[in-house]
């Protein structure tokens, strides 16, 4: 049984569950999603917790946290107000935020918002904008990545869901059919779904996740497709670092280079033969990287 998650309070009456995994300096870790319980990276937290306190905090709306007043607020603005409020609210002086795939458009967002609260900030599998300003580079990524997974006898349903996924989800009526609909397309954004890790990472999340769907429809609704955190990356005062999977099929090393280019104290370190799931797909390299960086 997974360890129960606290609880506080936020101004206004809404609440945050999280816990935290390690002991050290505090940093915050936002999942993806949007709609996704911090609960579903407890290991990548484990790889760091000899070094940090890693506090896992369920976004608004997912697993024990409240959900915004407005929709609106599912975007990366919104969750980085929801995440200051609790990092204010649980007394944490600077702290480093960390955050994958949506959660690492969160972190970036925060150390630019929030400079005098982040110490550093570390983004994985990043994007800089959505699906309708990607552009040509990184959209050919896309392609060859989906192609890899040609071959296998998984990869037409799985293509067929990735394909209508938009439609698909902004018809759902509950959030299973997104979790069913997650769980089909879920090896797409792995490098080697077949291989022992990876495979127990993907079952851990099929039998674990449940989405929020109202973020779900949010994030489906215009924010996936319009989403630009450029404006904000002059912004990010302190060290960032960036890692991606060298094969990543939806935030490649495309939007990571053009997210450091704009950061002015940014690095980028590129893991080779992975995915969009870094630290699940290689966690030794992942934890070299961030240790690295952080000393």
């Amino acid at each position: 049984m997974p360890p129960l998650r606290d609880l506080v309070e936020l101004p206004g009456g809404g609440r945050a569950a999280y816990e935290v995994i390690g002991e050290g300096e505090p940093l915050l870790y936002f999942p993806g999603g949007p709609g996704y319980s911090a609960s579903l990276h407890r290991e990548d937290a484990e790889l760091l917790a000899d070094r940090f306190a890693v506090h896992l905090i369920d976004p608004h709306g997912s697993g024990g946290s409240t959900p915004p007043s407005d929709p609106s607020a599912y975007d990366h603005i919104g969750h980085a107000r929801f995440y200051e409020a609790v990092r204010e609210a649980l007394g944490l002086g600077s702290v480093t935020v960390m955050g994958i795939s949506f959660g690492s458009i969160v972190a970036l967002t925060c150390a630019a918002l929030y400079p005098e609260a982040t110490t550093r900030c570390i983004a994985i599998a990043a994007r800089a904008v959505g699906e309708d300003e990607q552009g040509e580079e990184a959209e050919q990524e896309m392609e060859r990545m989906l192609a890899r997974h040609r071959d296998a006898p998984w990869y037409e349903s799985a293509r067929a869901t990735w394909d209508s996924w938009t439609e698909r989800a902004l018809a759902a009526t509950d959030a299973a059919e997104v979790d069913a609909m997650m769980a089909e397309v879920l090896p797409l954004y792995t490098a080697h779904p077949e291989r022992p890790g990876v495979r127990r990472f993907i079952e851990g999340w099929r039998t674990e996740a449940a989405s929020d769907l109202a973020a779900t429809k949010a994030w489906e609704d215009g924010l996936w497709q319009t989403i630009d955190v450029r404006p904000l990356l002059a912004d990010v005062r302190c060290p960032t670092l960036l890692v991606v999977g060298e094969l990543d099929l939806i935030c490649g090393p495309a939007h990571s280079r053009a997210i450091a280019a704009a950061i002015p104290q940014a690095e980028v370190v590129t893991v080779p033969d992975s995915g969009h799931f870094v630290p699940a797909e290689a966690p030794e390299a992942f934890r070299e990287a961030v240790v690295a960086f952080c000393s």
